[in-house]
């Protein structure tokens, strides 16, 4: 972490640990980055750059008063504080009633203080040890602040410049999501069962469950990862985003290899509930052929979520490590110094590990010179409770299961409470697969009161025997849908009932004017003749990032394809595309015309 961006923190924690103390008190982290990149994910909690840092302790600019600042400004060389000082400037305020609210606070605040005027309308109140901000800012909180506050109350000024709880929450909430963007191993189990924390009661609302369907081209994808983006940051489902940072974001998080708040799967025909939640795979070892356990990307996301839910609700969250790390710690001597790992026999004596590979450890018996072997697939069966194993050779498992349980005993750690994160899977297609057999009986679980954390949180033991499973209500599920591939009649009405179906249809205010008539009237005539569900969608007539859109290319190449494919049809399926292209050109005037052959249509120049 640079510098600044450690000062960033430390001034963000105090302010925050103050905020707990007085929950009154408010302040502006940054809102946006600037043109270097700087910004949250560097660690840049406050508006700023590398030269300086400013505190916005009241509501930020508007549209109309571009330049209304009451806030602590800090100037910054090398990393290093050279000044701080209280900035109140009000230079371009538009609101005329408001410059004598600006002179009659300074008048205030230099009856204790003594504020310099650097230019017309523009105030400084300089802090001695400008480095040693903790003493300055402790000082001005408990003494000027409490000044201007109570003057903004006496003009009745609170909604103008008071930063409200709902903005404090949603940019806050931002920093702790990047803060505790960090990498946890999930499969842990949880000790303790008071919950004490529940969601924040301001958190945005967002339907656990959606579908969002229509036509080929109407944005689905787009607005998942729109979705996604503010659901993960939990930001109102109606505000504005960059959509630019948000994809990158999107891009990102996928990449990532541990703690993924994000996941994406397609459906399609062959998808099983093997594939989705937990099943038996073919593996092939040593060119023999086998089988493995399986963990599918529901089940995942869900333990992921789970334990951040947990974590963030229960009081004295006691992680237990991983068979995989108490194993690691248990060999530690063995693969460090060569030295053989002595395990206690139930009948007395003991036996010694003196060799380890990826699939057994070979040990000797104590009056013996031979060498033995025993699976760590079973070690790990039995250590997890998947098995049992009472003769033979469970004269070694047993007690080096025991020995690795008071290992486990001594890795297990509480857990400091967490922000809770949301999480969110994406199924795209989601109609393609066979709906019952992918959730099977988890279908029941996706419902809001079976979700774990709520009223009736509910959990099923899946096939295997042994694994309990419950789905987390921070777990969001985004569905996508394309309505002219099946209809959505078809689909599962168990699933339908569970999820909220949100529809895109195609809009022509996204398309060129000079195309949106045709755009029109060819989706009147389709709509007329097939159903509003084969309609084209806009993004046939959006240009590609940073390129010019060339409408003839676009028509004989994909909408003219699709429509063949819609009105399809042995013997009139040309004639049929051929008089929807007439009828939209001929309203639409464009200069174009359709040339036809015995194999194909095509739209040229006229």
């Amino acid at each position: 972490m640079s510098p600044i961006a450690q000062l960033h923190k430390e001034i963000y924690d105090f302010l925050m640990e103050y905020h707990q103390v007085n929950p009154t008190f408010k302040f502006a982290p940054r809102t946006r980055s600037i043109a270097n990149g700087r910004g949250y994910q560097d660690g840049y909690w406050f508006n700023g750059n590398d030269d300086y840092l400013f505190i916005g302790l009241y509501s930020p600019n508007d549209s109309v008063n571009k330049t209304r600042t009451i806030g602590i400004f800090i100037q910054l060389r090398q990393s290093l504080i050279q000044k701080a000082y209280l900035l109140i400037t009000y230079r371009d305020v538009a609101q005329i009633p408001d410059i004598p609210f600006y002179n009659k606070l300074v008048e205030r605040l230099q009856q204790n203080s003594t504020l310099h005027q650097e230019r017309e309308n523009k105030y400084q109140l300089h802090f001695e040890n400008p480095r040693d901000w903790q003493t300055w800012l402790s000082s001005f909180l408990e003494n000027q602040k409490p000044t201007i506050d109570q003057f903004i109350r006496e003009q009745g000024r609170e909604n103008d410049f008071f930063i409200n709880q709902e903005w404090f929450n949603e940019h806050t909430s931002t920093i702790r999501n990047i803060q505790n963007s960090v990498s946890i191993p999930f499969n842990s189990s949880v000790t303790t069962e008071r919950i004490i924390n529940q969601a924040p009661q301001n958190m945005p609302h967002y339907p656990l469950n959606q579908i969002l369907y229509g036509p080929p081209g109407t944005g689905k994808t787009y607005q998942t990862v729109a979705l996604a983006y503010k659901i993960v940051h939990q930001l109102p489902l109606d505000e504005d985003i960059d959509y630019t940072l948000a994809r990158a974001w999107y891009k990102q998080e996928l990449a990532k290899n541990h703690d993924r708040q994000v996941e994406f799967i397609t459906f399609h025909q062959n998808y099983s509930y093997e594939d989705f939640i937990a099943g038996i795979k073919p593996a092939l070892n040593d060119d023999s052929l086998g089988f493995r356990e399986h963990k599918g990307i529901f089940f995942e996301v869900c333990q992921r979520a789970l334990k951040n839910l947990q974590q963030a609700t229960l009081v004295d969250y006691q992680e237990t490590p991983t068979f995989q790390e108490v194993f690691d710690t248990f060999i530690t001597d063995l693969i460090q110094n060569d030295r053989p790992v002595e395990v206690g026999l139930k009948r007395g004596g003991s036996f010694s590990i003196t060799k380890v590979n990826p699939k057994n450890i070979e040990f000797k018996k104590q009056n013996g010179t031979s060498e033995h072997t025993l699976s760590i697939q079973t070690i790990e069966e039995i250590y997890l409770n998947k098995r049992e194993y009472l003769t033979g050779l469970s004269t070694y498992y047993n007690p080096l299961v025991e020995k690795l349980r008071e290992i486990a005993t001594g890795l297990t750690r509480t857990v400091p409470a967490q922000p809770l994160k949301n999480y969110v899977l994406i199924i795209d297609e989601i109609n393609r697969a066979n709906i019952s057999r992918v959730f099977g009986e988890l279908i029941t679980l996706l419902e809001e009161d079976k979700r774990w954390g709520n009223d009736f949180e509910t959990e099923v033991l899946l096939p295997d025997g042994f694994t309990k499973f419950t789905v987390p209500k921070n777990l969001y599920i985004i569905g996508t849908m394309n309505t002219a591939d099946k209809s959505i009649a078809l689909l599962d009405i168990a699933l339908r009932r569970r999820f909220e179906f949100i529809p895109l249809y195609p809009d022509a205010s996204k398309v060129k004017d000079e195309y949106q008539l045709f755009f029109n009237t060819l989706n009147q005539r389709i709509k007329d003749k097939k159903g509003i569900d084969f309609c084209i969608g806009h993004a046939y007539f959006m240009p590609p990032q940073d390129r010019s859109f060339d409408f003839v290319k676009a028509m004989n190449q994909k909408v003219i394809p699709l429509l063949m494919e819609y009105f399809y049809n042995a013997r009139t399926t040309q004639n049929d595309v051929k008089q929807l292209l007439e009828e939209a050109l001929s309203v639409s005037g464009l200069p174009l015309q359709i040339e036809e052959n015995m194999f194909q249509i095509k739209i040229v120049a006229s």
